[in-house]
């Protein structure tokens, strides 16, 4: 196994558009420059009877931690904008908070994986987790190392419930299928958006002068960068350096 360091451009354009007098619009991609990596499958488990694999469709499944387009957007990074004079006024959070849907957003679990991988909800916000497999399931919810919810879903069950009120972070696993896992991020405010199947965001009414804007992924990891939101065209790049392992 060969360890060589990689450098990673995240580029993130940024086109800011005088949408009213005292607000724009922030669009962009979130790209992986080079060539994408290979995708990656699921460490999938052998069949034990505590652990069996029937009703969980076909092997091998791919793995959603790192998807890319052929032109190297990236899936399933989280963007939000922060700036201190957004939270002072009616301008910030007080003024432009996250929208509540109603209803509860849903996770599903389908032939064993979560779908979505990545779920972006408003703080005080409702998930429901459904369970349409053949096949029992343990949902257990994390914030970093701390469990918030350890219960045992049956085979199209009724659906379980959570509400987010902390913004953050938060894991969902199967105690039964160790490779499932998905993520829910709750945002603060409604500065928030989560990149399509080709890298691309929008997040919209964002008061125009210097604002920092935030990305992350899972395993590409977080970056920040200050941009100026103006009628025209602004340009960011977001440099990452990580290891790239490959086989030899």
């Amino acid at each position: 196994m060969d360890v060589c360091r990689a450098s990673t451009i995240i580029s993130v354009a940024m086109l800011g558009f005088a949408a009213a007098a005292a607000a724009g619009e922030i669009r962009g991609t979130v790209r992986l420059d080079g060539a994408p990596p290979a995708p990656a499958t699921l460490p999938v488990e052998p069949a034990t009877d505590q652990h069996p694999l029937e009703g969980c469709g076909t092997f091998p499944k791919q793995s959603q931690r790192l998807l890319t387009d052929p032109r190297g957007g990236v899936q399933h990074a989280v963007v939000w904008v922060e700036r201190p004079a957004l939270y002072q006024s009616g301008t910030g959070p007080a003024g432009h908070q996250a929208p509540v849907e109603q209803g509860a957003a849903v996770l599903d679990q389908r032939e064993c994986v979560f779908e979505p991988h990545v779920l972006l909800i408003p703080a005080g916000g409702t998930l429901a987790i459904r369970n349409p497999d053949p096949v029992l399931h343990n949902v257990r919810i994390f914030q970093e190392r701390t469990m918030l919810m350890h219960e045992w879903q049956q085979p199209r069950g009724p659906d379980l419930t959570w509400r987010f009120d902390e913004p953050g972070r938060y894991v969902v696993r199967c105690g039964v299928h160790a490779w499932m896992h998905a993520w829910i991020v709750v945002a603060e405010h409604g500065y928030y958006a989560l990149t399509d199947a080709t890298g691309g965001f929008t997040i919209s009414d964002v008061p125009q002068g210097d604002v920092v804007v935030h990305v992350w992924h899972e395993t590409l990891g977080e970056q920040q960068q200050r941009v100026t939101v103006t009628p025209g065209q602004s340009v960011i790049t977001v440099r990452l350096v990580y290891e790239h392992r490959r086989s030899t």
